[in-house]
C-alpha cells in the first residue's frame, strides 16, 4: 500500500459525484458510521480503512445478491462515469485513438502522481498485459475498475484475473479482444 490515506477529492468523486443518486438514506447512515459523510465534502485525505469499509458497504448495498459485488461496483463506477459524462468526450476519444494498451501504459505511468495506487504495466504481447499494483486490499473492486476502463477504451470481451497477491502488492492479468 502506497500510504495510509486516499485523496479526499477521489473519495468525493466516487461517492458524491458518481454514486450520489444511488446512495439512499440507509446506506448514507452506514457510511457515516464508517467515517464517511457523503453529505459534506471529504477532508483532504481519508483513511484507507474508511475507504475500504465504504466500498464494502456500498457494494453490499448496491449489489446485495451478488457474490462479486465489489467487482460489480468497480465496473459500475467506470460505467457511471461515462453515462454521466463525467469523463469528457475528447479525453476518451484521444485515449481510444491511442489504443487500449498504450492508454493503459500512459495511465500506469501517471499513477504515482494521480492515483492512490501506484501501477506498473508489463506487456505480454498481443492484447494481454499484466498490471502490477501496490495494493493488497479490495482486489475485486480494482479488477472491476480495470474491466470497466479497458471496455471504455474500446476493448471487447475483457477478462481481468488476479494473478498474484500479497498484503501490499498484486498482479492483474488483463486480456481483451
Amino acid at each position: 500500500m502506497t500510504n495510509a490515506t486516499i485523496p479526499g477529492k477521489l473519495v468525493d468523486g466516487v461517492f458524491r459525484r458518481v454514486l450520489h443518486d444511488e446512495i439512499k438514506p440507509d446506506l448514507a447512515a452506514q457510511l457515516l458510521e464508517a467515517g464517511l459523510d457523503v453529505k459534506t465534502h471529504a477532508p483532504a485525505h481519508v483513511a484507507r480503512t474508511v475507504w475500504y469499509r465504504s466500498v464494502e458497504l456500498t457494494a453490499a448495498n448496491l449489489f446485495p445478491k451478488a457474490t462479486d459485488g465489489e467487482r460489480k461496483l468497480g465496473r459500475h463506477v467506470i460505467d457511471s462515469l461515462q453515462k454521466k459524462n463525467l469523463v469528457k468526450g475528447p479525453f476518451l476519444t484521444m485515449a481510444k485513438l491511442l489504443g487500449v494498451k498504450r492508454a493503459l501504459k500512459q495511465a500506469a505511468e501517471y499513477s504515482e502522481t494521480f492515483s492512490p495506487v501506484a501501477l506498473k504495466l508489463e506487456d505480454r504481447g498481443g492484447k494481454d498485459v499484466e498490471i502490477h499494483a501496490e495494493e493488497g486490499n479490495q482486489l475485486e473492486f480494482l479488477a472491476g475498475l480495470l474491466e470497466g476502463l479497458v471496455a471504455a477504451l474500446g476493448g471487447r470481451d475483457v477478462k481481468v484475473t488476479i494473478a498474484s497477491k500479497s498484503a501490499v502488492k498484486s498482479v492483474f492479468a488483463v486480456a481483451w479482444k
